[in-house]
């Protein structure tokens, strides 16, 4: 007859349980892991549709107090003259104040499926507010919010010359710091230029 426990199956249990017992006591005092898990910076974002909301669909659509959409919202969008749905459980925001007009949704997408997505106000011109610009890189442009958008290869500063005069884009950003607002220009497909005040 075999021998059911063994001193292999013993020892391996009794490590189990202190190491177990190890994260326990390591662990015990501190924020619980959902507190810990939460990123102190912005999560960068590549913004991959931007596009005008000509009219939406909401069937029991909201967006939760932790920014997650509740029920379903169908958009058209233009210029792409497409519909992008986006499904209850997305993450999100909106600053747009009424769904019913023209707003811009500006998203993160996977494939056709959108993971997450910002609702925001649309100026006149075909335009829209974002941020402050942080940092240029790759031909996108690093928003303080962790957005990345592409900008134009002239990024026109006239509106921030007497507040902020400087020779060079990168001149700029380090005197002008958070202290301005990036503009995106539907006719470019890009930031066309920043204004303060």
């Amino acid at each position: 007859m075999r021998q059911v426990i063994s001193w292999r199956f013993v020892a391996s249990i009794g490590a189990l349980v202190a190491l177990a017992l190890f994260v326990y006591v390591a662990f015990a005092d501190r924020d619980t892991i959902a507190e810990v898990a939460q990123p102190s910076n912005p999560v960068a974002r590549r913004m991959d549709l931007v596009a005008i909301v000509l009219e939406n669909r909401r069937d029991g659509f909201a967006l939760s107090p932790a920014g997650v959409s509740e029920g379903d919202l169908q958009m058209t969008l233009v210029p792409e003259e497409r519909t992008a749905r986006v499904f209850a459980g997305t993450p999100g925001e909106i600053t747009c104040p009424d769904l019913d007009k023209p707003c811009v949704l500006v998203a993160e997408t996977l494939g056709d499926t959108i993971t997450w997505f910002a609702l925001v106000p649309l100026l006149p011109n075909f335009q829209f507010e974002l941020p402050p610009i942080e940092s240029l890189d790759g031909g996108y442009a690093n928003l303080v919010n962790g957005w990345q958008l592409p900008y134009a290869p002239v990024i026109d500063r006239s509106r921030c010359e007497d507040k902020y005069p400087a020779e060079s884009f990168a001149e700029f950003l380090r005197a002008a710091g958070e202290d301005h607002r990036a503009i995106y220009s539907f006719n470019r497909g890009e930031i066309t230029h920043v204004a303060c005040g």
